[in-house]
């Protein structure tokens, strides 16, 4: 049976407000001592939201780790004590000035096997427009639209840093379906 691994030692650094690393001393089962770092990162929000015509909105912008302008899925930091969801509507809102005429949740998915994230997905369905974007000082968002065929491109090419909330929006939505069923 496997076992959690004890950890020995925790030294921690902060990076920036968003993100820091930690070095953890786990005593393997074996009785060997390793250290690995974790990327020690909170709780966002995300979302793959439609219109009522089936366009996936987008937010353009460019991310620091890829050096790259990508057609990105809302989403954001969730505020101490926010519900995902509240915290998926407000980042909906503030990056491109949608809003949804209903909510589906995708749950909370995981990031890779050492970073602490806590990725809450929704769909959100039925969005518009209703205000103009409320950016954050380090934010630059241009709303893009696509067809569903053209995100689903998009997600193939890996170039969206949160895939699996893209794809798990595309099988909830019904435009995939496992070969099983």
């Amino acid at each position: 049976m496997v076992k959690p691994w004890k950890a020995l030692a925790r030294r921690l650094y902060r990076h920036s407000p968003f993100r820091a690393i930690e070095d953890v001393d786990f005593e393997l089962p074996d009785g060997q001592v390793r250290t690995f770092a974790l990327k020690k990162e909170g709780r966002v929000a995300v979302v793959v939201p439609l219109t009522s015509s089936g366009q996936v909105v987008l937010a353009r912008q460019f991310r620091p780790g890829p050096a790259q302008v990508l057609d990105e899925l809302p989403g954001g930091g969730m505020e101490a004590g926010e519900a995902p969801q509240l915290a998926a509507a407000r980042e909906l809102l503030e990056e491109t000035g949608y809003q949804a005429g209903s909510w589906l949740p995708l749950g909370t998915m995981l990031d890779c096997a050492y970073s602490t994230i806590e990725r809450h997905g929704f769909v959100a369905l039925d969005c518009v427009e209703v205000a103009k974007q409320s950016l954050d000082p380090t934010e630059d968002i241009q709303v893009v639209l696509k067809s569903v065929p053209e995100f689903m491109g998009q997600l193939q090419t890996g170039l969206c840093s949160d895939l699996e909330v893209g794809w798990a929006a595309l099988v909830k939505l019904g435009y995939l379906r496992p070969s099983w069923e």
